[in-house]
């Protein structure tokens, strides 16, 4: 079981990661926000994919907490469906991401989460991040790298993506050989929002730029883990 002292190991490896990787002066996040698709009323600035994508965070978000109860649900199918690429959600499900409040998205466990967290950050940009296999990947392969005491396995969400994959079957045969403490699926996602508000805070930036530095960087730390295995 994890304790406070593992993830107190954790945070001081997100603080060096995000010391090291974070760069004002490079456009370091590589998702595209299509101005076609953009809700009406919102309109974003001609800067950097990771400005642009700050902006949209915050942007959702103070019009969703002023808007009414469909227009607050589309602004949640645009985030998860347009944006996110997402298009796999059954309707009904889409309904409950688009209707619930913030409490029963976090109550749902893990399925979906890839889908949820991002209806929470709708709802609030400031306190609470999106959470996927990308995200998930780097929190396991920073600890790998690191090779700090005592290692807290996130779970391990499927992808698409190929190199992802690979590094996910890796994650899972070394965390069990090593007897990781895992969290389970009804507190992991608390305890991930603790942890990089936590490194936000001292590092004076936001939950925002950390998720998207973690969500960024995952193919580049999957590429790491692979070449520092085959070092061995």
């Amino acid at each position: 079981m994890y304790n406070n002292s593992s993830m107190n190991e954790l945070k001081e490896i997100l603080k060096i990661f995000y010391i090291n990787y974070h760069d004002d002066k490079t456009d370091w996040y590589h998702w595209v926000i299509k101005d076609i698709y953009l809700p009406k009323g919102i309109e974003l600035t001609n800067e950097s994919r990771v400005k642009r994508n700050l902006q949209l965070k915050e942007k959702l978000h103070s019009m969703w907490v002023k808007s009414n109860k469909k227009t607050k649900g589309d602004l949640i199918e645009y985030y998860i469906v347009k944006w996110g690429g997402i298009k796999g959600n059954k309707k009904e499900t889409l309904d409950f991401y688009k209707t619930s409040t913030s409490q029963q998205l976090m109550n749902r466990d893990i399925k979906g989460i890839s889908s949820w967290s991002k209806a929470l950050v709708v709802h609030d940009c400031n306190k609470y991040a999106i959470f996927d296999a990308r995200v998930s990947c780097s929190l396991n392969i920073l600890q790998i790298l690191s090779d700090n005491e005592t290692k807290i396995l996130f779970p391990i969400l499927s992808s698409r993506n190929n190199l992802i994959k690979k590094c996910n079957s890796e994650i899972k045969e070394i965390s069990r050989i090593e007897n990781w403490s895992s969290l389970s699926n009804r507190i992991f996602y608390e305890e991930y929002i603790k942890l990089i508000k936590s490194v936000a805070k001292e590092l004076n930036t936001n939950i925002s730029t950390i998720e998207m530095l973690l969500f960024a960087k995952a193919e580049f730390l999957a590429t790491n883990l692979i070449y520092s295995k085959k070092e061995k």
